[in-house]
C-alpha cells in the first residue's frame, strides 16, 4: 500500500500534537496537584467533587454561624451574670432596710444605691453583641429595646428570636428577647398588696421589681415604731424580696436555657468538624493526584514526544525528491 507524502507528514505531525498535548496535560496536573484538572478528564469524578465542595461551604458556613453563636451567648450569659450580681445585692440591702435598727437616713442612702442597681440592670438590659446588634431587642435588633422614662422601663423590642443555622436540619436561636428575659416576671404580688396564686399574677418587669423598693425606701425612710406606716413599709420589704426571689429565678431559667444551646452548639461543632474531616479525605481521594504514578507518565510522555519527533525526522527524508 502506497502512503502519500503529505499522509505520512500529517500522521507525524498529528502524533507529535497528541504526544505534547498529553505531556502538558501531565506537566498541569503535577502544577495544580490535581488528577482531575477539567471535567472532561473524569465527568463522574468531577460531578462527585462538586458536590462534595459544594458541602463542604455549607458546613464552612454552619461553622462560621456557630462562632456567631458561641460569641453571642456568651456576651448575653456575661450580661445576665451581671444583673444576678445587681439582684443579689439588691437582695441583700433590702434585708438590710428591713431591720429597725436603721434609721432614716440610712435606709435612704440604701434606696440612692438601689437606683444605681437600677440603671445598672437597665444598661445590661441594653447590651449589644459584636455586630453592634442588641442582645434582647429579639427580631428588631438595631434599636435600643428598654427605654427609661421617668423611672418606667418600657420594652420597644419584639418577642422574636434571631435563629442560626448550624447544620443542615438545626437551627438554634442567638439569643433571648427582652420581654421573656426582663418584662415577664410572676413575683408575689406585682406590686400589689393582695397576694394572688401564681397563675392569676400579672407579669411585672425586673426593672418595677427594683424600681418598688427605691420608691419604698425613699417614701418610708422616716417610719417610726410602732406605727401602723412601719408595718406597711415591711410589708413591703417581704413582698420585695419575694420578687426579687421571683426575678431571680426567671434569670435563672434564661440562663438554663443559654447553657444548654451552648451545649448543642459545641456538640453539632465537633460533629461538623468530624464531617469536614470525612469530605476533605473522599474529596482527597477522589481529585487528588498520584503523583510518583504522574512522573512516571510524564517520563514516558517525554520519551513518546521525542521518539515522534525523530520519527518525523525521518520520514522527512524518504521522498523521492530527495533522490532525484
Amino acid at each position: 500500500m502506497r502512503i502519500a507524502t503529505s499522509t505520512a507528514y500529517s500522521q507525524g505531525v498529528t502524533a507529535m500534537n497528541t504526544q505534547n498535548f498529553n505531556l502538558n496535560k501531565t506537566m498541569l496536573q503535577l502544577s495544580t496537584g490535581k488528577r482531575i484538572v477539567t471535567p472532561a478528564d473524569d465527568p463522574a469524578g468531577a460531578a462527585k467533587v462538586l458536590g462534595l465542595n459544594q458541602a463542604k461551604s455549607r458546613t464552612e458556613q454552619f461553622q462560621d454561624n456557630i462562632d456567631i453563636l458561641k460569641s453571642s451567648l456568651q456576651v448575653e450569659e456575661t450580661a445576665l451574670n451581671g444583673v444576678v450580681d445587681i439582684l443579689q445585692r439588691v437582695r441583700e440591702l433590702t434585708i438590710q432596710a428591713n431591720n429597725d435598727t436603721y434609721d432614716a437616713t440610712q435606709r435612704a442612702a440604701i434606696g440612692l444605691e438601689i437606683q444605681e442597681h437600677f440603671e445598672a440592670i437597665t444598661a445590661f438590659a441594653n447590651t449589644t453583641n459584636g455586630n453592634g446588634g442588641f442582645l434582647f431587642g429579639g427580631y428588631n435588633n438595631r434599636d435600643v429595646p428598654f427605654e427609661n422614662v421617668a423611672g418606667v422601663v418600657n420594652y420597644k423590642g419584639d418577642q422574636g428570636e434571631q435563629l442560626l443555622q448550624i447544620s443542615a436540619t438545626r437551627q438554634v436561636a442567638s439569643g433571648n428577647n427582652g420581654f421573656d428575659t426582663f418584662m415577664n416576671v410572676r413575683g408575689t404580688d406585682n406590686g400589689n398588696t393582695t397576694i394572688t396564686p401564681v397563675i392569676n399574677r400579672p407579669p411585672m418587669s425586673v426593672f418595677a421589681v427594683v424600681k418598688e423598693l427605691e420608691v419604698a425606701l425613699s417614701t418610708n425612710a422616716g417610719v417610726t415604731p410602732p406605727s401602723s406606716a412601719q408595718e406597711t413599709f415591711h410589708q413591703t420589704m417581704s413582698r420585695a424580696i419575694g420578687n426579687i426571689d421571683a426575678a431571680l429565678g426567671q434569670i435563672a431559667n434564661v440562663q438554663s436555657g443559654i447553657g444548654a444551646r451552648m451545649n448543642a452548639v459545641e456538640s453539632q461543632e465537633n460533629v461538623n468538624e468530624d464531617y469536614l474531616v470525612q469530605v476533605a479525605s473522599t474529596l482527597s481521594d477522589t481529585q487528588d493526584l498520584d503523583y510518583t504514578e504522574a512522573i512516571s507518565r510524564l517520563e514516558q510522555q517525554q520519551i513518546g514526544l521525542q521518539a515522534a519527533q525523530q520519527t518525523f525526522t525521518k520520514i522527512q527524508g524518504l521522498s523521492l525528491f530527495n533522490f532525484i
